[in-house]
């Protein structure tokens, strides 16, 4: 019998579900009254990912395992397919859940949560954007990518890595005819990724790229800026989420306090108004439409009409051409056949118990290899230049709670039971809302968080695609 120790190390499903399978467990783990959950397969898979990496940069050219050592050092451990497999499913999961539990909330403060669903991830954006504008000497797809994980959001993460694919590619491609502005920041992060390489195999450093010596960029650097565009933003939002969940967490708890109001009044204001109108309107009770135990047709229906829905194309004017992908497709189509209920013979309405193991489980599949892919570059960046990413992801974070507060507030009078699990839905947190749900020690800030997350996270993924389309 014959065990290859080094195939096995390097396999790519190895790696993912000893990650997944740790992840969870470290998930579970309690912190007083906070626990990652299901994205603690995010970090443990970032600390296999860092030092995966450093294993695989002992591998000579001509080695047998070079092949597999590059996957690696690229950040291609899991691939790319399996990704967009495990994120489209979690995606029309999370669509066909929140469906059927938003009718009282649509119902009586649909406007208000439209708003706010539309205006949190539109402040995070302009902020996150606007670091990236203001500082030049950082990878501006690093900041961007703060922006999905300071609002915690899987899968802006996923429309942001998807269009920095193309834009990155267009830009090294185009170099010429960049602005010098631009030119400067494409050759910082390629210089950067080649120095950074050549200490890691301990080879010796490439001339710089300049300006002056530089007038385009081969198809080896083209490859190099596109590898690191894409993973600056899995960079970004691996360090911002965390912070986005921690001041998200501490907003929920402070902003009472600082703003001199009593949360069991407001408890008591909200019970008695919510009993009136469901008296005076029967119509905004809870839908009792029956569900299914899985309907896989309903399901891969769901999937593949999203996905179609996703793939087309349309002209933007400035902003070129312009597509919702696959997950900005899938939560509006799953969204809109959840509400049906069902056609003909197919059910779009299934067990949520049922749902939401599979969208959990398959969140856990792209959390893990998202961690695998851009591990060495998370941890690198955190023990280098990351302190200021980190600092623009708490930002971030804070400025888009807050203006969601004011707006929510002062604007809207919501009461508070219910604006807090709107301010968790705009920022797309579970952990928000778990959050919420514990503060208050009730289960209503879920209604208001049914009401704006699907919405939140179809603005975060058009956003995400926008940012990337306008200049770096």
């Amino acid at each position: 019998m014959q065990f290859n120790l080094i195939a096995f190390i390097f396999n790519p499903l190895v790696l993912l579900f000893a990650t997944m399978a740790l992840g969870n467990l470290f998930g579970e783990l309690k912190f007083r009254k906070f626990k990652f959950g299901i994205t603690g397969t995010l970090f443990i898979g970032l600390g296999i990912g860092y030092f995966l990496t450093r294993y695989a940069a002992t591998f000579a050219k001509g080695s047998k395992y070079y092949a597999s050592a590059m996957k690696v050092m690229q950040g291609k451990v899991i691939d790319g397919s399996l990704m967009n497999l495990a994120l489209l499913i979690f995606i029309v999961g999370t669509g066909l859940l929140a469906a059927k539990d938003m009718k009282y909330a649509i119902n009586k403060f649909g406007k208000q949560f439209v708003a706010l669903a539309i205006f949190i991830p539109f402040v995070g954006a302009v902020a996150s954007y606007g670091f990236s504008q203001a500082l030049d000497n950082l990878s501006p797809f690093q900041i961007t990518g703060t922006y999905t994980g300071a609002l915690t959001s899987s899968a802006g993460l996923a429309a942001a890595t998807e269009s920095s694919d193309s834009e990155s590619r267009r830009l090294a491609q185009d170099f010429a005819n960049q602005s010098q502005k631009a030119q400067k920041k494409i050759l910082a992060i390629v210089n950067g990724a080649k120095v950074r390489d050549a200490k890691l195999r301990g080879t010796a450093v490439p001339d710089t790229m300049t300006l002056e010596n530089t007038k385009s960029l081969s198809q080896e650097d083209v490859e190099v800026f596109v590898t690191e565009a894409k993973a600056g933003v899995g960079v970004g939002h691996s360090i911002g989420y965390p912070f986005g969940v921690l001041f998200l967490i501490l907003g929920i708890n402070v902003i009472p306090k600082i703003f001199g109001f009593d949360v069991e009044e407001e408890k008591k204001k909200y019970f008695a108004q919510k009993a009136i109108d469901i008296k005076n309107n029967e119509k905004l009770a809870a839908s009792t439409m029956p569900e299914v135990p899985m309907d896989f047709v309903g399901f891969s229906l769901a999937a593949f009409l999203g996905y179609v829905l996703g793939s087309i194309k349309i002209y933007m004017g400035p902003l070129g051409m312009f597509s919702l992908g696959s997950t900005g497709g899938a939560i509006l189509v799953s969204l809109g056949l959840g509400s049906i209920g069902k056609v003909g013979p197919v059910n779009f309405r299934m067990n949520s118990t049922v749902l939401g193991k599979m969208r959990t489980y398959f969140l856990s599949v792209f959390l893990a290899g998202t961690g695998l892919n851009y591990g060495f570059r998370v941890i690198d960046a955190i023990t280098g230049s990351g302190y200021m990413i980190v600092i623009i992801s708490s930002l971030v974070a804070i400025l888009s709670v807050l203006f969601g507060f004011l707006l929510g507030r002062y604007a809207f009078h919501i009461n508070w039971t219910l604006l807090s699990g709107a301010i968790t839905g705009g920022m797309t947190s579970a952990p928000g809302l778990g959050a919420a749900v514990d503060a208050l020690e009730c289960d209503e800030p879920a209604v208001s968080y049914g009401a704006t997350q699907p919405l939140a996270t179809l603005f975060m993924v058009i956003f995400s695609i926008i940012i990337h389309k306008l200049p770096i």
